[in-house]
């Protein structure tokens, strides 16, 4: 015999539903901030690669430079 699945009371239904409102809350959160942390670590990256960029525009310019001289 294949047992039924039976339909909380309504005390649990509500209760039950509550708690699944608060994790998808929860989860929502969660996500917005994990996006926050990888538009800031993208944010990081594109500054270091900046870094990077105008150094080696210096760089070729002082080698620029030293050969004209």
């Amino acid at each position: 015999m294949i047992s039924q699945p039976r339909i909380p009371d309504p005390e649990t239904a509500k209760r039950l539903l509550a708690n699944l409102r608060r994790s998808r809350l929860a989860m929502e959160a969660a996500t917005l901030e994990l996006e926050d942390i990888t538009m800031q670590l993208e944010n990081d990256s594109r500054q270091r690669r900046l870094v990077r960029l105008r150094q080696a525009i210096k760089d070729a310019e002082a080698a620029s430079f030293s050969v004209n001289v």
